[in-house]
Parts: C-alpha cells; structure tokens; sequence
C-alpha cells in the first residue's frame, strides 16, 4: 500500500477554493490571473517557502516510516527566483516529486503526475497537505497500517486524525488552540480506487465513505490573517477551538512534533521560538 501525498505550491486553476467555486472556464482564466498576483507577491511567497520547509516538509522527514511520495504541485508561471528556490527545497528530500503545470484543475495535474511515476490510485492512500501545515511523526506509519488491514472489507475508505494544533499568528484572535475537527485539510487520507481526494471536500469523507478517525495523533494547522478562511470570534465559539497554555503547547509539541526548529515554531507563532 503506497501513501502519497499531494500538495499545491500556489498552483493555478480549478479546485476547492473558494474564488473558483462556480466559475466558468473564461472567468477562472481571469481569476487565476487575479490570483497570480496575490499569491506570487514577495511577502506571501517567501512566507510560504518557508513554512514549506519548516513546517511541512520537515514533518515529512521526521517520519517514522519513511516509504511514501509527496507530490508538489505549481504553477509554470511562478517568477523564476521562486521556481529556483522552490526546487532547491523540494530536491532536499527524497520522497518529494516537484512538477510544474499551466493553468489547471488540481485533479488533472495529479492525474498526469501519477501516470508518470506509473502508480494508480487503487494501490495507494491519498492525503492532501498545504504548504503552510504539517503532520505528527506517525502520520505515515499510522495512516498504511489502518489501510492496509482494512481496504479489503471498506472500499472507499476515508482516514483523519481527531486533533488539530491550530496556531492563529495574526489578527484579533492570534494564539495557539486545540480543535477537535476529524477531517480537517491537514493530512486527511483517502482510499478510493478510482478518485482523486480533491474530487470530494475534505469534511465530506466521513458522510460519504466508510471512516476512521485516529485519536492518536495531530495535524498541525497555521493561520495568518490572510487565509482563505476566516477565524474569528464567532467561529472559536462555534466550532469549539480551546486555547491553551504554555505548558499544553510545550508537551503536545514535544510529543507530536518534536522535528520542530526554533524556525518553525517562529513560523507557526509558537511561543519559545529561540
């Protein structure tokens, strides 16, 4: 059972953000083109690359099962300082598969990279994560060996772990929270024969297929301000975020994410950054 990841690097065109919900072909060419703007600015991008690095990619090498592929995927038409920078990133890490696409929907770019590299969607676990998020050490260890014993009698299959550490770095509500929210973007996993886990919303796996979620381990989720969904007063009440303290984000970093740098705490807005 191969476990490969996906994750979009400011990739334009089709899925499930918002400003492309409902869009013609001709109005997402001109989104995008917005959209370029925005995400290719020098703030954003540097500040992407960076949690990149420190946050995702560095959960990945910190696996205590090592066997699995990240797909990164971006767009052709990032300024090429930032393609360099981004390659060089990715190529320190093994599993990484790096590729470049035009305008295009997040499923179809997978589709073309999964063909290259020979593997079908039957023999694998998906699981989506954005560059600004990581998992726990066990993530991958966890997520084969549920699948594994389980595809057999559950087919589709859709795997999350419980908690999320969400870290808010800017805004009225900045702090660290626990969330109990199974099926959050971060790491969420899928078993499905013949579809990609972009082809479904993330919170929609466990109404529509066969579930686990795993009370074992973390994801770990920043927020900045500038994301495309709100946090706000309102939706730590509704939702049922808990901030915690100095003492809970210290043990559950050294028990879920102990690959964190004094850099990638600094990036997540974790206190003792160093």
């Amino acid at each position: 059972m191969h476990v490969v990841g996906i994750c979009r690097f400011s990739l334009l065109g089709r899925g499930d953000w918002k400003a492309y919900q409902g869009a013609s072909d001709a109005e997402v060419a001109v989104i995008a083109d917005q959209q370029a703007a925005t995400l290719f600015a020098p703030d954003r991008i540097e500040r992407r690359l960076a949690t990149l690095q420190h946050l995702t990619l560095a959960s990945l090498q910190a696996q205590t099962d090592q066997d699995f592929t990240l797909i990164v995927l971006a767009p052709e038409t990032m300024p090429a300082p930032y393609k360099q920078r981004l390659s060089q990133i990715c190529s320190a890490v093994p599993q990484v598969v790096l590729r470049f696409f035009p305008l295009i929907h997040v499923v179809d770019a997978q589709k073309a990279v999964l063909a290259e590299l020979g593997m079908e969607l039957k023999t694998m676990v998906q699981f989506r994560l954005d560059d600004d998020d990581a998992v726990c050490t066990t993530f991958v260890e966890r997520k084969r060996q549920i699948a594994s014993r389980l595809v057999a009698v559950c087919t589709p299959l859709a795997l999350s772990f419980r908690s999320v550490l969400f870290c808010s770095a800017g805004g009225e509500q900045a702090g660290i929270y626990a969330w109990d929210s199974p099926f959050f973007s971060a790491g969420a996993a899928l078993y499905h024969p013949t579809r990609s886990i972009f082809s479904f919303g993330h919170f929609a796996l466990m109404r529509r297929f066969a579930s686990i979620v795993i009370p074992d381990g973390m994801s770990l989720a920043t927020h900045n301000g500038q994301n495309d969904t709100l946090f706000d007063a309102d939706r730590i009440r509704r939702q049922g975020f808990v901030r915690m303290d100095k003492a809970e984000i210290s043990k559950t970093c050294a028990s879920q994410f102990p690959f964190l740098t004094a850099k990638g705490k600094g990036m997540a807005g974790l206190p003792n950054a160093g």
